[in-house]
Parts: structure tokens; C-alpha cells; sequence
């Protein structure tokens, strides 16, 4: 794959421009290469700068285009493929500028005129830097998948290992159909995009095996690192040379337990006439600061090509739906109350009860939801229910040393116990921050309950204590053996930044507020200078992960509103920007023929985001941060961001049961996690957790502290300089009512 040495001069003539980015053209070799000039760096096609290639039964075919039209606005590059076969394949690509002539736009059709004895083929097109041939010296962005380098990655994750020559991934697997490569020795920055993107298959379409058919219309994007590192689309999409596709085969029946490393999924279309084969591409260059700037550059412009529709809920009905079903699920056994780990859908009927703190167990938060739902609407049985496990909590979990534990498990016929799980602080995190919510609601109503704020400042006083020297937490801590620590990453250090500082809130006691801003110094020197967010999701391995972003979000955005200080501020947008890249923004169809399908038909996966690096598990838990989003909007007035908060609030709705079409015993009733890619599309766990519950409820109890308000499409009908004066008020206490 050597890079043609075009000279400079080649490209003033029967030039295409585009800002600074240049598209010319070459005779050569009896037809039409094609190039682009960048800021005096020369980019050339995917191999050996013929701008047609095909792979047709295992060999690869390379070609010029034999005519090229030129018009002011429209290049038109015509080519035709001849095998030994008989076969003979034409090949249109159209060449146009962007609407805002901010990148090329290439739509490429392929016929087969000709069927001869070939089975299979696919086709290629992709651009190659011919200054940089070393994934050292680049920074990447696919969506959901690899962000700047290969730390922090599961070693079995697609692009866990730097040394491999192909990164091809299907595009089913990523939020948003793009590869970003930034060359950080000049900066200069290549976007390939997938525009229009439909990406079809079919149930049967699994296993490592080829598999030919004209019914698949996904592709791969990704890199190539050969001699020049390649930004490169092909279609239909092979993925390898790591993929997530199982070996299982339905045309075999045959599994074999099989997690990426040295496979490809090998997929292809026929070799026949009248054969739909036809994609639209988009090539942005680009001179990019750092890499925040060029993934956040890179993922707007993907974006904004889609238009993704939001689907809009009425969020008080969703708010009742979700009160009803905590209260309709709260149990006491053996003496310890509280919700059910998980319940089956869609019958609703219970698979366990055991009560976490936080993290995926909620316990804590949940009662704090159930508890406001009660005073608000004078219902005393939530009310009753939600103060037995508030007082549950207090009681058991305290420990002399202030780290409470972590994980509740209730038995019918003997006492409850405590299992032996470290108290992470992702979990101590949500849960302390939960009952710290339900000591403040029920001091807003003139009620006293010391012993929930003594468990919030035993914590406090355990972080005070606790904090390295460098200002970090290490990930988590055995709470029966003295807190001693039980892992050394500090990357969760965000996690328990918003409620030190809800803490001073409260007490007005300085340590606390000292403790925040030393962890949120460390964190922002770790985390965001160093664009590393990992750790959120502490029951997948400690990787990067979209978690890690909103707890990155909270802790920055919790330290700006007390200091006004934009350092704050700045870095938690750069949180707000890392964590959308995880989010589905275009519709995947479920697979053609799959009977076995969660969703109906009118659903979409728009709004849902990938969990972690590492697989392709999807969920509602954006849902939690749409309030955060909204706030960044008025503080920055991007309308980006209020476009994510609408899809967090709304779309993630999506696997709710509110026009009663899944036929959940409760409309509030979500899945835990499902698919989106591969021919499992919108198979899921089949499993509510508490979770998914709280997911919901945060957003929509802080939007109400807020503005009163449970719906943003609502609270946009207020005046901008009313909504900016109620989140400014909302800054200055969280919502929290100040200790007498």
C-alpha cells in the first residue's frame, strides 16, 4: 500500500476546494488517481492511490477510473473491474461538497454487469496520510471504542492492541458511524463518515464464517496500519482483525466461546446483477488543537448530519409510573427493607431481593424518590416505606470508622447479613448522596432525622481522613477490615467530589469543601487534562467507560457552581462531550426475520448508549444526566447540549413500557441492558434493576429543585434570562436545605 509521491504543483489545476483541503486529480496509469492536499500534506486513497478497490473472491482489485467529469461543484469518476471469472463489475463515485462546504462528500454505487463464476465481493474506500504511518503517533476517536490511545482497554477489546494492521469495525457497534485520526506531530485531522447510514441484517447473520448476502447493509469503518496508517470504510462490513461476533453459526448450530483477539467476521455481497450496493461518505480535514477539540469537532459534524428525532414522553406520568412501581415492590424481609435486585420482564414477576447501596443496587436514592413522591402527595404509606429503609441504612451500615458498608442481603428465615463487598466509592458515592437528599427533603418539611445525617457526615469525616496526599480515593475499600484498600486505581476520585461538597452544603463544615477541591485538582489533572475517564462501570474491568464521564460531569460541574471558577466549568463539558460519544445517535433496525426481538417495530435505540469499552452492551443510563446537560446548555448557550438533554430525558424512554405495547406488569419497567448490534439487535437481559428506576428519577427531582419543572420541553417555555436565574439559584444549594 505505498504512497504515490504527487508533487504540490499537481494540485493547483481542476482542483475540488474545500476550505483549505484540496481534492485533485492525476493521469496515471491510462485512467484517473485522485488525492487531497491538506496544509502542504499530501493524502492519497486506500490502495496504492487507485480510488476503486474490491476485493472479489479473496483477490484484491485496484483500479484508476477510466473516465473522470468535471463540473465546479461535481467530480464524477467512473471505473469497470474484470475478473478471470467473467465477471465484470462498474463503479460510480460522485464527488460534491458538504451543504456547508466544510468536507468532501463521496457517493459510490457499484453494479455488477456481469455474473460470471465469482461468489462474493466487497468494496473499499479509505484515506492515507503519507506523513503518518505509526498508530503511535496519531490520536483516534471511533465512538464508544477508542478514545486518543489503546490505555485502559479490556486486552480483548477491538482496538486493545496498537501493534495490529486492521481496525476494522461494524458500524452497528458505534453511536455514530465515524473514524477521527489526529496526527500529533501537526495536527492535522481526517474525519471519515458514514452519511445515511441504514445499516440492515438479517437474524441469521452470525458467526465467524463468510457469510454472502445482499440483505446485509452495514459497514466497517476504521484504520489500516501497513505502510501509512489508512482511515478506511468497507462494505458490507468485515470486522477484525478482533471482533465481538461469536463463532456460533446458525447454519452449523455450533458455538465455540470465542472474545475478539486474531478473528475476523467475514461478511460479503453476492455476485449477481440488480444487487444493491451504494453508500455516501464524507472526508473532513481539519487542524485540530488537541484531541478534546477533534473528537468534540469530529462527533458534532456526525451528528448534525443525522438529525435524530426525539420522541417526547409526558415526564409527570413517567414520574408517577416510577413512584408507583417502588412502591408497589418494596418488601421487608428478615428485617431489612427495600427493593428487589432485579425482576423479569415483562411479567414483573421478582428474581431476588438484596439491597446495594448505590452503583446498579440504588437502595438508598430509590427510598429518597419514594420518600419526596410521599410528602409531596401526602401519601404516608410511601412515606412509611421510604423512612424503614432510610432508617434501615443508618442503623446497619455505620461503622466506627465512618466507611458504611456496601451491600445488604435479606434472608426469609434467618436474620439479614451484610455480604463481604468492598464499599467502592462509585457506590458510597450514589448512596450517601441519597440518604444526604432524603435528610434535607425531610428538614424542608419540619421533620428531624439525626441519625440519616450522622451516616453523612461519618462518611465525610471517613473521606476527610481518608484522602491520599495527591487528593485522590483509591477505587475501593474493605469496609470489615478497618477501610483498609482493596485496589489502587484513583481514577473514581470523581465520585464522591458532588457529594463532599453537597456535604458542606448542609454543615457548612469547611474540611469538607477543602477535601472536594483537592480530590477535583487531582482529578481534573489525572482525568480530564489527560482525557482518561475510567472506572465508572465497576462491575465491568477498570476501563474506560461512559460512566466515567458523569461522574467526571457531577464533580467538576458540583465545584463550578460553588466557586465559579471556569477551570471547572471547562472540564466539565469536556466530561459532558466525552460521555455523549457513547450514545446511539442514528436508528439501527432491528434484524429482519428476528421473532425473538424486546422492542416493537416504532422503538428506536436513539438516546441509548453503549456502557463501556470493551462489548457492545447498550442501556438507559444517559437518562441520569440529561439535568446536567440541560444546566451546561444555559450555562454555555451551546443548543448541542440541549439537543442531548432532550434525547437523555426522552429517548432513553424508549425502552419503557408507556404505551403499554411490551406488555410490562409496570409501565415504569425497563431492561437492564440489551444489544444493538449484530443480529441480536434489541435482545436485552430482560431484567429491571433498581438502577434503571433511579436512572430516571434523579434528573427529574433535580429538575424540579431547579425550575419547578419535571419536563424540559416545559421549563423551554420560560424566558432564557429566567432559566439562567434559576440555575444560577440552583447553584448556589443543590436543592439542600442548610443544617440549623
Amino acid at each position: 500500500m505505498g504512497a504515490l509521491c504527487w508533487s504540490n504543483s499537481a494540485t493547483a489545476q481542476d482542483s475540488l476546494r474545500c476550505g483549505e483541503a484540496i481534492l485533485f486529480s492525476r493521469n496515471e496509469e491510462g485512467g484517473y488517481a485522485i488525492g487531497w492536499q491538506y496544509r502542504g500534506s499530501i493524502f492519497s486513497t486506500y490502495d496504492n492511490n487507485h480510488p476503486v478497490s474490491l476485493m472479489i473472491d479473496s483477490v484484491s482489485y485496484a483500479v484508476n477510473y477510466r473516465r473522470l467529469t468535471k463540473q465546479p461543484a461535481t467530480w464524477v469518476g467512473e471505473a469497470t473491474v474484470e475478473t478471470p471469472g467473467g465477471s465484470r463489475f462498474a463503479v460510480k463515485d460522485v464527488y460534491t461538497l458538504a451543504a456547508d462546504k466544510a468536507a468532501f462528500v463521496m457517493s459510490r454505487e457499484v453494479n455488477v454487469l456481469k455474473a460470471g463464476s465469482d461468489k462474493w465481493f466487497n468494496s473499499f474506500f479509505g484515506v492515507q496520510g503519507n506523513a503518518l504511518n505509526d498508530i503511535k503517533d496519531a490520536e483516534v476517536f471511533v465512538p464508544g471504542t477508542w478514545y486518543k490511545d489503546n490505555r485502559y482497554l479490556p486486552q480483548y477489546a477491538l482496538a486493545a492492541d496498537a501493534a495490529s494492521n486492521y481496525f476494522y469495525f461494524r458500524e452497528d457497534r458505534l453511536p455514530l458511524p465515524l473514524v477521527m485520526c489526529r496526527n500529533k506531530n501537526n495536527a492535522s485531522t481526517v474525519t471519515l463518515m458514514h452519511l445515511s447510514a441504514d445499516p440492515q441484517t438479517f437474524f441469521e447473520e452470525s458467526g465467524l464464517a463468510r457469510i454472502t448476502d445482499a440483505r446485509m447493509q452495514f459497514g466497517a469503518i476504521g484504520l489500516q496500519q501497513q505502510q501509512n496508517l489508512t482511515a478506511l470504510f468497507q462494505f458490507p462490513g468485515c470486522e477484525g482483525d478482533r471482533t465481538y461476533v461469536s463463532r456460533y453459526s446458525f447454519t452449523t448450530g455450533q458455538s465455540i466461546a470465542t472474545r475478539g483477539t486474531g478473528n475476523w467476521a467475514m461478511r460479503s455481497h453476492p455476485v449477481q446483477t440488480g444487487i444493491q450496493h451504494r453508500y455516501t461518505l464524507a472526508v473532513r480535514f481539519s487542524h485540530e488543537p488537541d484531541f478534546a477539540s477533534a473528537l468534540n469537532n469530529a462527533w458534532q459534524y456526525t451528528y448534525q448530519q443525522y438529525h435524530s428525532a426525539v420522541h417526547t414522553e409526558n415526564m409527570k406520568a413517567v414520574f408517577n409510573e416510577e413512584a408507583r412501581l417502588l412502591n408497589d415492590y418494596w418488601r421487608n424481609i428478615g428485617g431489612a427493607p427495600g427493593w428487589p435486585f432485579s425482576v423479569y420482564l415483562p411479567s414483573g414477576n421478582t428474581r431476588a431481593y438484596d439491597y446495594q447501596m448505590g452503583f446498579i443496587g440504588f437502595q438508598v436514592p430509590n427510598a429518597y424518590y419514594l420518600l419526596r413522591c410521599g410528602l409531596e402527595t401526602n401519601n404516608q404509606s410511601m412515606i412509611d416505606k421510604a423512612c424503614k429503609v432510610l432508617d434501615f441504612w443508618a442503623a446497619e451500615a455505620a461503622t466506627d470508622n465512618g466507611l458504611p458498608k456496601s451491600w445488604a442481603e435479606p434472608y426469609v428465615d434467618k436474620p439479614f447479613g451484610w455480604r463481604k463487598y468492598p464499599q467502592f466509592m462509585r457506590i458510597a458515592g450514589d448512596g450517601m448522596e441519597g440518604a444526604l437528599l432524603a435528610w434535607s427533603i425531610m428538614q424542608r418539611h419540619h421533620i428531624s432525622k439525626p441519625a440519616w445525617l450522622k451516616l453523612c457526615t461519618g462518611f465525610g469525616d471517613w473521606l476527610v481522613n481518608n484522602q491520599n496526599e495527591d487528593g485522590s480515593y483509591y477505587l475501593n475499600y474493605n469496609w470489615w477490615d478497618n477501610g483498609k484498600p482493596g485496589h489502587n486505581s484513583k481514577y473514581t476520585t470523581t465520585n464522591v467530589i458532588r457529594y463532599l461538597v453537597e456535604l458542606y452544603r448542609v454543615t457548612r463544615q469547611q474540611r469538607y469543601l477543602d477535601a472536594a477541591v483537592k480530590a477535583g485538582v487531582f482529578s481534573l489533572n489525572a482525568i480530564n487534562n489527560d482525557y482518561l475517564y475510567v472506572g465508572g462501570v465497576i462491575d465491568n474491568p477498570n476501563v474506560k467507560d461512559r460512566e466515567s464521564g458523569q461522574q467526571a460531569m457531577y464533580a467538576f460541574m458540583a465545584l463550578y457552581d460553588h466557586t465559579k471558577d471556569h477551570q471547572w466549568l471547562d472540564a466539565a463539558v469536556q466530561a459532558a462531550r466525552y460521555t455523549e460519544t457513547y450514545m446511539y445517535a442514528y436508528h439501527v433496525p432491528m434484524s429482519q426475520g428476528d421473532t425473538l426481538t424486546d422492542f416493537p417495530a416504532n422503538k428506536t435505540g436513539t438516546g441509548q448508549t453503549l456502557i463501556a469499552t470493551g462489548h457492545s452492551g447498550v442501556d438507559n443510563g444517559l437518562s441520569f444526566s440529561s439535568f446536567q446537560y440541560y444546566r451546561l446548555y444555559l450555562f454555555t448557550g451551546d443548543k448541542h447540549l440541549l439537543q442531548v438533554a432532550r434525547m437523555a430525558m426522552y429517548n432513553t424512554l424508549q425502552t419503557m413500557d408507556m404505551d403499554g405495547s411490551m406488555g410490562y406488569r409496570y409501565k415504569a419497567l425497563q431492561t437492564e441492558a440489551f444489544s444493538l448490534s449484530g443480529n441480536t439487535r434489541g435482545h436485552s437481559v430482560r431484567q429491571w434493576l433498581a438502577w434503571n428506576t433511579a436512572a430516571v428519577m434523579d434528573p427529574l427531582c433535580r429538575f424540579k429543585d431547579a425550575f419547578n419543572n419535571v419536563d424540559i420541553d416545559a421549563i423551554e417555555k420560560l424566558p432564557l434570562a429566567q432559566r439562567r436565574q434559576l440555575n444560577e439559584q440552583y447553584g448556589k444549594t443543590s436543592g439542600l436545605v442548610e443544617k440549623e
